[in-house]
């Protein structure tokens, strides 16, 4: 399968890291190098709760790290299936499938970004932020 002439992944990621957060919010850090690698600001991915829930939670990639192999997802716990979600550890999998969606055009450094984001609109903003810092002048309004 492909996306924006890019190939799209289904892997097996490890959760390295889960942190809960106020606000019910999760910050999941996932071992996906193959995602990583080409996962640009603005895409996200589909993450299988479990078996027992064959339904993907699309989920924004909040930022990724090539070098690394690993992606952070930021997500909010607004029913079963992130409620389910939020109980991973570290060292369990998950069956992702991405990078998915179109990416930001972020090409142009000598413009400025303005990026605005609320709630789950946040992690694309950050993942943006973080591939535009000391490229282009940018400012980043979050809010819930």
């Amino acid at each position: 399968m492909t996306e924006n002439n890019k190939k799209v992944h289904e892997i097996r990621a490890e959760v390295v890291a889960h942190a809960h957060h106020a606000g019910d919010q999760h910050i999941l850090r996932l071992r996906a190098p193959e995602i990583a690698a080409q996962a640009e600001p603005g895409q996200f991915v589909h993450v299988r709760v479990s078996p027992c829930r064959p339904m993907r939670r699309p989920i924004s990639i909040m930022l990724a790290d090539p070098a690394r192999g690993t992606v952070d997802l930021l997500y909010k716990v607004v029913g079963a299936g992130t409620k389910e979600l939020a109980e991973r550890q570290p060292g369990e999998y998950l069956s992702v499938l991405g990078p998915i969606g179109r990416p930001f055009d972020l090409a142009d450094t000598s413009r400025r970004y303005v990026l605005i984001g609320g709630g789950v609109g946040i992690p694309p903003m950050i993942f943006a932020a973080d591939r535009l810092a000391g490229r282009a002048e940018t400012v980043l309004f979050a809010g819930s």
